[in-house]
């Protein structure tokens, strides 16, 4: 068994918790509780905003949060720290949707709800990921602060939004076949910060990952496990692959590493 305290950051969807039901394993649960006892740090690092993330991952028992993409700590279950994005790409992206024709919704603060001026967004977005609410009035101008982006775009358009630089200069990345969002992919400073005010030494970071906005959390500072159903691009960035979310691949990464007894 390993006796060097240990700070472990999990991403949520394919990493903690089954894609199709958004069910964390029984296993996975019992191996977070082991390293507790162990005297590890276990958090989320997540893209989901803060608020969100806060629902979704009190059932394992987690008060430490990287969320926003990096941009939101949460330690303790209080918010420390929360940025939004960088304003003026974000406004030159929505004022190329704009000529193009292509609705928009944006998160606006840090709660659950995003803001579309297209009665029809919610429906032609399809995801449902918050709920959506129709403010005539929205103008690109009036915003100051935004937190993320919803630009709907079926699988198959995504290269030509891209072609046409509707993308340009800001973060974006797809959770689903109906829509793209543009959020911070910047997990690594999230972390990074936690760890600043834990006072510990990034070498002891430990992130688990699965998708696309876990690449930067992949750095040689510390070690990095990709999940057996990760994107091949991360498990080429691993230090070590582990099995399936649902095949009880935490459990098996923490006992191969003696973080947990076998």
């Amino acid at each position: 068994m390993s006796d060097r305290k240990k700070y472990f950051f999990f991403d949520y969807d394919g990493t903690l918790a089954i894609p199709r039901t958004r069910e964390i394993p029984q296993t996975t649960i019992e191996t977070l509780d082991q390293l507790r006892a162990e005297g590890h740090m276990v958090a989320l690092a997540t893209g989901r905003l803060q608020i969100n993330a806060l629902n979704y991952i009190s059932t394992a028992g987690i008060d430490n949060i990287v969320a926003d993409g990096g941009y939101s700590v949460t330690i303790g279950g209080t918010l420390r720290w929360m940025r939004p994005l960088d304003l003026e790409p974000v406004k030159a992206c929505l004022r190329r949707l704009d000529a193009l024709d292509v609705p928009w919704a944006v998160t606006t603060a840090n709660e659950l709800v995003r803001y579309s001026n297209n009665p029809d967004f919610e429906r032609i977005a399809g995801d449902y990921y918050v709920p959506t609410r129709y403010v005539e009035d929205l103008s690109i101008d009036s915003l100051t602060e935004v937190y993320k982006v919803y630009i709907p775009c079926k699988l198959g358009s995504e290269e030509d939004l891209r072609a046409k630089g509707a993308l340009e200069g800001v973060p974006s990345v797809r959770y689903n076949p109906d829509t793209i969002f543009v959020e911070p992919m910047d997990k690594h400073i999230g972390i990074k910060m936690m760890m600043d005010e834990f006072g510990a030494p990034y070498e002891d970071v430990v992130v688990f990952g699965d998708g696309m906005n876990d690449l930067t959390m992949f750095r040689p500072e510390w070690t990095s496990i990709a999940m057996g159903n990760a994107r091949d691009v991360l498990k080429e960035r691993a230090d070590y692959i582990t099995d399936d979310v649902d095949k009880d691949g935490i459990m098996k990464a923490c006992k191969h590493f003696g973080w947990i007894a076998q």
